[in-house]
């Protein structure tokens, strides 16, 4: 059985159509729409298929780029719209209301913005806890220095609703080396309430700020218990490398 899904890629919420065969769980796509005018906050999107219901979701964040710390989430379900899509109504209203909260922190969506890293879902062959990069690379074997950034994911506690079949819930920590020096980018323990269920996280993709030049945003693809199987789902971790004097 195949399904079509809807998602953004361009300015205005632009949709392309894409089909997939139905398994257990489902899978997310992910999004980086801009920055605010000042670097200071940062906005995503997320969205996909619900495994069970098969109604369609889309998640929108802004999060500060220094702190990680939310500062407005809207997300939105078409939940009437069984065995069918939504129509181009229903999409252009739910893109309104992400349009207005993007706006209300000065951030646009024309601008593509090149990551630094980028591991898609479907490349098999690399390691998702350790990525090397640099911030600027001038010409061949000449760049601004060489960064490592390590993932780990360490035990969190187990919630009483957690399901026993799937593996125990982790929380991740990342550790930046640079200049000789090592020093801790994220941790978090307790893990957070909206993740609290996660059981594995790997490196999707890194983006430096265009208007904070030390300034990281890391994505990180996380999975989840679903309806019938595991999701994947996307986090977004920010911070400012420490300037190595």
């Amino acid at each position: 059985m195949k399904r079509i899904i809807l998602f953004p890629i361009v300015a205005c919420f632009c949709l392309s159509i894409f089909s997939y065969r139905a398994y257990s769980g489902d899978l997310a796509w992910f999004k980086l729409v801009g920055f605010s005018p000042d670097g200071e906050y940062v906005a995503w999107e997320t969205g996909g298929i619900q495994d069970g219901s098969g109604f369609e979701w889309i998640e929108a964040e802004i999060l500060n780029s220094h702190t990680s710390t939310q500062e407005e989430q809207f997300r939105h379900v078409w939940d009437e719209c069984i065995d069918e899509l939504p129509t181009l109504t229903e999409l252009r209203a739910v893109e309104e209301k992400i349009e207005g909260m993007r706006s209300g922190w000065g951030i646009g969506f024309d601008r593509f913005f090149e990551p630094l890293v980028y591991h898609p879902l479907t490349d098999l062959g690399v390691r998702r806890d350790t990525v090397v990069f640099c911030l600027q690379n001038y010409m061949p074997d000449y760049h601004s220095g060489e960064i490592v950034l390590t993932l780990a994911n360490k035990p969190a506690g187990v919630p009483q609703d957690y399901p026993d079949w799937f593996p125990p819930p982790v929380t991740p920590e990342l550790e930046i080396s640079m200049n000789g020096e090592e020093y801790i980018f994220f941790k978090e323990h307790p893990a957070s309430e909206r993740w609290r269920m996660s059981m594995g996280y790997g490196i999707y993709a890194v983006y430096s700020n265009p208007y904070l030049s030390e300034n990281l945003v890391v994505v990180l693809a996380s999975t989840e218990p679903g309806f019938e199987g595991s999701n994947s789902r996307f986090r977004v971790i920010t911070g400012t490398l420490r300037s190595v004097l």
